[in-house]
């Protein structure tokens, strides 16, 4: 069994904080030691803090949640401000804003409240509406509002959804849901496999977020081999695909042959590991409340109990060519970076997340960095009036030019040594590793600048990229 996180402009403010009428929205808050404790909840990698939440009521007049205007942690950013700091605003500003581009998310179970979370997400922040459908191939399944696998999927489902419209605004996002047969992991894996099986199938889109994974060690070999090969059709159909990369840290655990846990251990996650597709790992982002970038370092609050960057070296799949400054003999991840912090968060709405309240959370986790590299993939291809695919060996190349530092925020402090409440009074660790200058196995070759990434990529796809894999 899986175990996972549970808990888991220039960008103006005048964007954001507008006043709205026919809305109250009320800070609540959740004791800390229900967000700290590791529970399994399926293959979902969200990291709320419900403790700076705040709950929405269709009455009286709006104010924001706390986490926007803060100028410390725990903070959170705006679109607009994110747009700003990552320079997707220039690709914007300039007419990229993803008009014909299809982004699709792969996810599983179902949020029933989605569409008016959404609108009520672009509605508090300042955002047109969007172009979304919605997906079940295989059957929608039903909604239990005291099932942690459902609401936890639900919440994925909201950050997945609103902030790849956040970042590309006129791309179409369509949502495909796998229907899980059953609530273990097993059951969860089989119908995301579907799920993704399908949207690739019939070429649903040109870029693709998976924010899902777990241990490689816990799928048999031919769940690794049916998604591997899926991924081989998204290569020759030039579907770009973003896979966050984990959010406990160095310790993606183990499992039998069966898939049941043996427990804590150092590895990575699949199928972030797989080479064909890109992993997003996660740091800790620092702006000024303008949208001016200053600094990131690797996420890695596991002392604290608010999670880690998922990282390291895989054990199903050889060194890919294409990854330069990987001096191992195995796939490493993460291949690129975006904001994860819990403490330096995305908003996102959520109706489905708790029983009988509309609230506005921060979000954290790597899931946040996989629909936003979409998104901005979904920018390029507009920009170059062509899908760009596969974009492994184009992000390696540039990572060893000298125009790397133009196109990437290289992270060089911090690791991602995963550490584990064992009792009140002691406590386990998982050896990590490091960042440092160029790529590292905690935060790839670091996070976007939108504008000049986007237009490099382009000279940087070779024919036959990818293939082999």
């Amino acid at each position: 069994m899986i175990r996972w996180l549970m808990y888991r402009s220039s960008g103006r403010l005048v964007a954001v904080c507008f006043l709205l009428f026919g809305l109250l929205i009320s800070s609540f808050s959740v004791p800390d030691a229900a967000l700290a404790r590791v529970k399994r909840t399926g293959l979902v990698s969200i990291y709320p803090l419900m403790q700076y939440a705040t709950r929405i009521r269709q009455i009286g007049t709006s104010v924001f949640p706390p986490c926007l205007h803060s100028a410390a942690p725990p903070l959170c950013y705006s679109p607009q401000q994110m747009q700003q700091i990552y320079n997707f605003s220039s690709l914007v500003n300039a007419g990229s804003r993803g008009r014909g581009q299809t982004i699709v998310i792969i996810d599983a179970y179902q949020s029933p409240t989605l569409r008016d979370d959404l609108h009520l997400f672009n509605s508090l922040l300042g955002l047109p509406e969007a172009q979304l459908d919605i997906i079940a191939p295989f059957g929608l399944h039903p909604f239990h509002v005291n099932n942690p696998y459902e609401t936890s999927f639900a919440l994925e489902i909201g950050l997945d959804v609103e902030w790849a419209h956040a970042m590309a605004p006129e791309a179409r996002i369509v949502l495909v849901l796998g229907n899980p047969a059953n609530d273990t992991d097993r059951g969860q894996i089989d119908a995301l496999i579907a799920a993704t099986r399908y949207a690739v199938d019939r070429n649903l889109g040109s870029v693709m977020s998976l924010s899902v994974g777990a241990a490689e060690a816990c799928f048999s070999a031919a769940e690794l081999q049916s998604w591997h090969d899926v991924f081989r059709r998204a290569r020759d159909r030039r579907i770009s695909v973003f896979v966050s990369a984990g959010d406990t840290g160095s310790n993606a655990g183990t499992c039998d042959a069966n898939g049941n846990s043996l427990g804590d251990a150092q590895g990575v996650e699949y199928p972030a590991s797989d080479p064909l597709v890109t992993a997003v790992g996660g740091t800790t982002l620092l702006a000024d409340r303008a949208g001016t970038y200053q600094s990131e370092a690797t996420w890695n609050e596991s002392a604290r109990g608010k999670g880690a960057t998922g990282g390291g070296y895989s054990k199903q799949f050889r060194r890919p060519a294409y990854q330069g400054g990987n001096k191992g003999i195995m796939r490493a991840i993460p291949d690129v970076a975006y904001d994860a912090d819990p403490l330096t968060s995305v908003p996102v709405v959520s109706g489905s997340y708790m029983a009988g309240s509309t609230v506005i959370v921060p979000v954290g986790g790597t899931s946040a960095g996989a629909p936003q590299w979409a998104a901005m993939v979904a920018l390029a291809n507009q920009a170059s009036g062509a899908r760009l695919g596969f974009l492994n060996a184009a992000f390696y190349r540039i990572g060893s030019s000298p125009l790397y530092a133009s196109a990437f925020h290289d992270i060089t402090s911090g690791d991602n040594t995963f550490t584990i409440p064992a009792s009140p009074i002691t406590k386990m660790t998982i050896p990590g590793f490091t960042a440092g200058p160029g790529w590292d196995a905690v935060t790839g070759l670091g996070s976007p600048i939108a504008s000049v990434l986007a237009h490099l990529l382009v000279g940087n796809i070779r024919p036959g990229d990818g293939t082999g894999l």
